[in-house]
């Protein structure tokens, strides 16, 4: 997938380049800025029914699946969500569709920055006013927004949401979070508004969590209490206080978010069939999540880049191939600021032979605090796109190669692939 970019989106990238360059490196301590610059271009209240996720891991799936159900019965939705996997524009939908025209995306940041002059703005904040220009231009029934970091001094939480979701609590950036699930659990509730639904997918929920909901007087609607969910071999089950759904397709997306996703349209008492769920749970899709691309060897990416979600990994792994004939090949990157040990700990059991390599950024971890982290006898390459043609070269025809850890791995790897077929 050679990049041919025209005039226009080297504009554009000359634009985020810009941005980068005239922002604040580091998350803003207040989102008084944001919030200021959205009032000034009209941003802060909709007649859209607003959705805002937050959690450790399964946002994407999640929002990707209410997006998917909304759309086909009928409803106009935005959708903003973060990071992307190969380009800007990856984080902006609206009724499904990315917005390509370069263009559109140069207006609006060209407006920021123009309305915000000695206003200093994170990068995200950026992008996030940016997302809500967009949709303000059209004619909306629901804005899912997907929270960045956290949540209470998230960009997204300038907006308030009808329904809040929390699909996951985990240890994750506990530079600026806290280095505990509890003062994590506080930063992800400051999404709760008064007297709204709280969505929560944790099965094990912070007392902070519990507290912010008495404060804001939110309505719990949690797993295994309000609802559940069961997987069976092939389909699974839903089940709350209004019924079930039973014999549920799975999903090429976590299987999780699916559920979560499902629980918040029964707890806002929407009328959604069986048909359309079937229907919907067929249809969605979301790049690097479990994500084959390439056969021949099977080449399977997967952006688990905790431990929460390698924990799923592991699951889903050992539940679809249980022939231990078929080796899995891991090849492994991932950012500094991320806990590598126990990232990995969840797949050693799964993965026959590691490989792990530095990415494409000056995020990236360094090779002794990966390689201090898997088995003595891993494998380094200089580039995800080195193992992998080597791999495919090597590896049998049934055997598994997982590139996993960060977006910037997945990433790399699509492009390798695309790159074969060019």
């Amino acid at each position: 997938m050679k990049d041919n970019f025209s005039d226009k989106q080297i504009l554009l990238l000359k634009w985020l380049k810009y941005i980068k360059l005239i922002c604040l490196k580091d998350c803003n301590d207040s989102i008084d800025n944001i919030k200021y610059i959205a009032k000034k271009l009209n941003l802060l209240t909709w007649s859209a029914f607003i959705i805002t996720i937050s959690g450790t891991n399964g946002k994407g799936s999640t929002s990707a699946v209410l997006e998917k159900i909304f759309l086909n019965l009928g409803y106009t939705v935005g959708l903003y969500s973060s990071p992307h996997l190969l380009y800007y524009y990856e984080r902006i939908r609206v009724n499904g569709q990315y917005i390509h025209d370069p263009m559109i995306h140069i207006t609006v940041l060209q407006r920021i920055v123009l309305m915000s002059k000695n206003i200093k703005l994170s990068y995200f904040e950026f992008i996030t006013l940016s997302a809500l220009l967009i949709f303000q231009s059209y004619n909306l029934d629901i804005i899912i927004l997907e929270v960045g970091l956290g949540g209470r001094l998230d960009a997204t939480n300038i907006i308030d949401p009808n329904i809040a979701i929390i699909t996951n609590i985990g240890l994750e950036h506990t530079h600026y979070l806290g280095k505990s699930r509890n003062n994590i659990g506080y930063e992800k509730s400051g999404i709760f508004r008064k007297n709204i639904i709280a969505i929560i997918g944790d099965n094990n929920i912070p007392y902070s969590v519990y507290q912010a909901a008495n404060f804001f007087k939110v309505f719990l609607y949690r797993v295994q209490y309000e609802w559940y969910w069961v997987e069976s071999k092939h389909y699974w089950n839903f089940y709350d206080q209004r019924g079930m759904f039973i014999n549920l397709p799975i999903p090429a997306v976590s299987l999780p978010s699916s559920a979560i996703a499902i629980a918040a349209l029964r707890a806002i008492k929407l009328d959604v069939s069986r048909k359309i769920l079937v229907y919907s749970l067929k249809q969605v899709f979301l790049p690097g999540r479990f994500h084959t691309i390439y056969t021949n060897p099977r080449i399977i990416v997967d952006v688990a880049h905790n431990a929460h979600a390698t924990r799923y990994l592991n699951k889903k792994l050992q539940s679809l191939f249980t022939d231990r004939n078929v080796k899995i090949y891991g090849v492994f990157g991932i950012l500094s600021d991320k806990d590598i040990k126990n990232t990995t700990v969840n797949l050693i059991n799964v993965i026959d032979f590691w490989y792990y390599t530095v990415l494409q950024t000056d995020r990236t971890a360094t090779l002794d605090s990966i390689k201090c982290c898997l088995p003595k006898n891993s494998i380094f390459s200089f580039s995800i796109k080195h193992v992998i043609y080597h791999l495919i070269r090597t590896v049998k025809k049934q055997d598994i190669i997982l590139v996993f850890g960060s977006f910037f791995a997945v990433s790399e790897a699509i492009t390798a692939i695309s790159n074969l077929y060019d």
